[in-house]
């Protein structure tokens, strides 16, 4: 059996240092896969196509897998994504691509010629998509643009999330990777995910609230509105993804645990 970790990297969600800390693990047996296409998709199919020629890779990071995670004979994956406040992951996004422009990509070129708000407003008026429910259409939709999602596509996101072998919260992130090691260590008892956050756009000084104040001081009242009523089922996937990392972490700590990654994945992979 082949056990393969699959890191799901959602663009400004702490996936450069989880990059780093496979690279640093599995080395020559960590790729990362993505299209040119910077709206393309890497499907369950090609991805399996990828490992079965590339026999000897463990762990795999891409910006465009989707779930469902692949079943496939002879294999077991384990997934691991992080989350992010919606509109702290919407002011790195700015942050971001102001320090590092993206030739050819219209959400850069909106952030390198304005100020914040006029960024958040402009955004949601010409492209929505990357500003309202991202991550929920992420894990529920696959990313499909355009769909508005509704409550059953929250819940939906949110059996995922408790689904995803290795889950975590940005602004939980050393709880989050205290907890995915030992989820991971029984199959890989070397693992280390010791590492401080790196490709820190902006900063991560402060608390989430105060980071998210800034960015309300920089839009217009109607506009920061707008903008959180168009994020409420992705700050709600994201709390519940924060207990569900203190459960997680509770187990490890009170109960000196090591539990095992979801059945899900195990049962399925016949």
């Amino acid at each position: 059996m082949r056990f393969v970790i699959l890191h799901y990297h959602i663009l400004k969600n702490a996936g450069s240092t989880i990059e780093n800390i496979l690279d640093r693990n599995f080395g020559e047996r960590f790729a990362r896969i993505d299209t040119p296409d910077r709206n393309g998709q890497v499907s369950n199919s090609a991805l399996l196509s990828f490992l079965e020629r590339n026999s000897h890779l463990q762990a795999v990071s891409s910006h465009q897998i989707r779930h469902p995670v692949p079943v496939a004979k002879g294999f077991i994956f384990l997934d691991l994504c992080f989350l992010r406040d919606p509109l702290d992951r919407i002011r790195s996004t700015y942050d971001y691509f102001r320090e590092k422009p993206s030739a050819g990509d219209p959400l850069s070129q909106l952030a390198t010629e304005s100020t914040l708000g006029d960024f958040v407003a402009r955004a949601i008026e010409r492209m929505p998509q990357h500003v309202s429910e991202v991550q929920v259409n992420l894990l529920a939709n696959s990313g499909v643009y355009g769909h508005i999602p509704g409550q059953e596509d929250l819940e939906r996101a949110i059996r995922v999330m408790r689904n995803t072998s290795f889950i975590g919260v940005v602004d939980r992130f050393h709880e989050s990777i205290t907890a995915g090691q030992n989820i991971l260590s029984p199959i890989f008892p070397t693992l280390h995910c010791d590492q401080e956050p790196v490709n820190v756009s902006g900063g991560l000084g402060g608390t989430v609230e105060s980071r998210i104040s800034k960015l309300k001081d920089a839009c217009e009242p109607l506009v920061y509105g707008e903008l959180c009523r168009l994020n409420a089922f992705d700050l709600a996937l994201v709390n519940e993804a924060r207990a569900e990392v203190g459960r997680r972490l509770e187990l490890v700590l009170h109960h000196n645990a090591q539990f095992p990654a979801p059945g899900r994945h195990l049962s399925d992979a016949k």
